[in-house]
């Protein structure tokens, strides 16, 4: 009898192994730093006991790909003072359909508040954007004539107006004062066919609201992709 219990629990404990190593092939993680201009930080996946090779995240591109041992993850840094030799500072909890995704890292103290974005998201192509809003203010943006809300802490997707004759487009970023919008930015920026790009908006050290722009290139993709 306890010989028939045994070989149960053998195929239960050895098909939950198979699922958990299943649910993490394949992952694709990459990340980005949301502090101006810099610096860069190395930080390890690490789950349970396992703990990965450092990675360097920064603010002025896209960190190398990394591979997390599941969905469920922490970034980690060396700490002697922990038993495992590592102290968490961000909890990430990756969504369960998806395979290829983008780690926003908010400085939150001493750790860091994880924001997730699928790579894959079909509103974030070629020549779109992506706004994060770090600041505590809703802000709005006119691409062209497409304009845009961009509320604290949500992803937004955005398209710039069509090429048309034009390389380029007028870009303003508003504010709000005295119950009006305000401009504080306001450019041209080229269309980028080939590429997309991350803005983040944050308050510099005397309160200004400011922005950084970070662009992805685009790889072509298969039609087996």
């Amino acid at each position: 009898m306890f010989h028939n219990l045994k070989a149960h629990l053998t195929v239960v404990i050895s098909s939950v192994g198979l699922a958990f190593g299943a649910e993490s092939s394949g992952l694709d993680v990459r990340a980005l730093l949301l502090v101006p201009g810099g610096p860069i930080v190395k930080l390890h996946p690490m789950s349970g006991e396992k703990v990965g090779e450092a990675v360097q995240v920064g603010a002025r591109g896209l960190s190398e790909s990394f591979k997390p041992f599941s969905r469920e993850f922490s970034l980690a840094i060396p700490d002697a003072n922990q038993e495992s030799g590592y102290r968490s500072v961000g909890k990430v909890t990756l969504p369960e359909q998806g395979k290829d995704f983008i780690l926003l890292l908010e400085p939150a103290k001493e750790d860091y508040k994880v924001h997730v974005v699928d790579s894959r998201e079909s509103r974030f192509g070629a020549d779109s954007i992506l706004f994060f809003n770090a600041s505590d203010t809703i802000l709005g943006a006119a691409l062209g004539t497409n304009k845009f809300l961009i509320k604290p802490r949500v992803a937004v997707f955005a398209k710039p107006p069509p090429s048309g004759a034009k390389p380029f487009y007028q870009v303003t970023f508003y504010q709000p004062e005295n119950s009006k919008a305000r401009p504080f930015a306001n450019t041209r920026w080229p269309h980028r066919n080939n590429s997309r790009c991350y803005v983040f908006f944050y308050r510099s050290k005397t309160g200004r609201l400011t922005y950084q722009a970070v662009d992805e290139y685009l790889a072509p993709v298969s039609v087996a992709d």
